[in-house]
């Protein structure tokens, strides 16, 4: 009786620890939309209704100051490094064939999760690396479905001119840590079409069964809308009456609330963090094919879009939930950047300490920011890089220009003198203030200057490390 009477009371005490330890560490959900353009959705101006979207914003936090990198890689190496992608290389969007992924060294979010005793998965869209080694089951994710390159390449095999003998037949892939990821299906127009419903599918189905075990979780949801090729599920075909990029904006709407209602089910919605973003902002592409001449995709009152610095390609939607934690209903137009969910997660998941100390990291946390236990962010600036150049700095309400194009596509123009605006008051950045205010405004430089020299002094004293470069650390 009393080896049992010992035996009870270990089980209670696993039992009691175990539930303590999934309280504790709540679910991470993070939920990242492609191509998303600021007004995309309803509570931000958009005609097309997203009431899912809409309701998650009034149950926690929006953003409507949110930055993010010029292109699809760089933003998705910053959420998953906290660092600057110039210096991991991470910097473009590469062309097939290019070095690309992040080096085996970069520590990833995922990997501080596990660390900390998490379980993590992608579903997704990954574009940090195309090569075995490379693949999210080999940079801290436990499982991983998805494709590994931008949507467009759903596209190649169906131009005349593809040959699978010089060209890679792209593919979508799954795998675990610590095996090598597999081939799953050809990754064409066909699969492009139902890649967002499989996407969250799985991602309830892997919510469903976390929420069984008790383990906390992280789940990295990488949607595939609004990329092109535009094409929607079976489902949604036709849906608005108004054309696929309307029909993909209920798609998006449609999944996302799916989600939501599978983290409610499995009642863990009070310990579950749900973050939803975009990964830069919308551009000028003809949705429903060149000869449509329809174009999608709505940035709001922000000049600008895809691949350009001005507001328009650096600010895309943000929100976030976590029930009895972040204030309902609260909107904030404070300057937040994706490098910063690295540092504020990981504090979030009590593992503060595991960020690493041995690089420079552009991350700052903003629990209490997000909590509502301070009204101001911690981040007064961002530094835009297009490739390797810097393009634009923003410094509160102030933005300078050193480089800008008006679209994905065109001409860079370069200045003697930097662009000065002033984004509160001009949105559309419209009227430059350094020549038309007689030179009035050149005193921001000062404070421009110094962000820069600080800048520069860590890559000089951290050097960058290079496009698909195998990193062994810093010396």
């Amino acid at each position: 009786m009393k080896n049992l009477g010992k035996l009870l009371a270990s089980i209670v005490f696993v039992a009691v620890s175990s539930f303590c330890f999934a309280e504790s560490k709540p679910n991470i959900v993070y939920i990242l939309v492609d191509n998303w353009g600021w007004a995309d959705l309803s509570v931000q101006g958009g005609t097309i209704q997203t009431p899912n979207i809409d309701r998650l914003a009034n149950e926690g936090l929006r953003l409507t100051n949110f930055n993010v990198q010029n292109q699809c890689t760089p933003t998705r190496s910053a959420l998953h490094t906290g660092r600057l992608p110039i210096r991991s290389g991470t910097y473009k969007v590469p062309a097939p064939g290019e070095p690309d992924g992040l080096a085996a060294w970069e520590y990833t979010l995922p990997e501080l999760l596990s660390d900390a005793g998490y379980a993590t998965a992608l579903f997704g869209k990954w574009h940090l690396g195309m090569s075995i080694n490379k693949l999210p089951n080999t940079q801290g994710y436990d499982q991983f479905w998805g494709h590994r390159e931008g949507t467009n390449a759903a596209s190649y095999t169906s131009t005349a001119q593809f040959d699978p003998l010089v060209a890679t037949t792209p593919h979508i892939w799954e795998g675990v840590k610590g095996k090598d990821a597999t081939k799953v299906k050809p990754f064409d127009l066909q699969a492009r079409a139902t890649m967002d419903r499989e996407i969250t599918e799985k991602s309830i189905a892997y919510i469903k069964k976390m929420a069984k075990s008790g383990k906390p979780f992280y789940n990295y949801i990488a949607l595939t809308h609004f990329h092109p090729p535009f094409l929607v599920h079976p489902d949604f075909k036709n849906k608005s009456k108004a054309g696929v990029f309307a029909d993909t904006v209920m798609e998006v709407d449609f999944n996302i609330g799916e989600i939501l209602k599978a983290i409610k089910d499995a009642g863990i919605a009070d310990n579950t963090l749900v973050i939803l973003t975009g990964d830069n902002a919308a551009g000028a592409f003809p949705v429903g094919g060149v000869a449509s001449g329809e174009v999608g995709g709505s940035n709001g009152p922000w000049r600008g879009g895809l691949s350009t610095a001005y507001e328009g390609g650096m600010r895309t939607p943000a929100m976030m939930r976590w029930p009895g934690n972040i204030p309902k209903g609260k909107v904030s137009d404070e300057i937040f950047a994706d490098l910063d969910w690295y540092s504020t997660i990981a504090e979030i998941a009590g593992a503060k300490s595991r960020i690493p100390t041995d690089r420079p990291m552009d991350s700052m946390s903003q629990v209490d920011f997000l909590l509502g236990k301070q009204d101001k962010s911690n981040r007064e600036h961002v530094v835009t890089f297009v490739g390797t150049d810097v393009w634009a700095v923003k410094w509160r309400n102030m933005k300078i220009h050193f480089k800008t194009a008006e679209g994905t596509h065109d001409k860079v123009a370069t200045y003697t003198f930097p662009q000065v605006y002033d984004i509160k008051n001009d949105p559309s950045e419209n009227f430059e203030l350094w020549a038309n205010e007689g030179y009035a405004h050149a005193w921001i430089m000062e404070p421009i200057s110094k962000i820069l020299a600080k800048l520069q002094a860590s890559m000089v004293k951290y050097p960058n490390i290079k496009p698909g470069e195998e990193f062994a650390g810093y010396k």
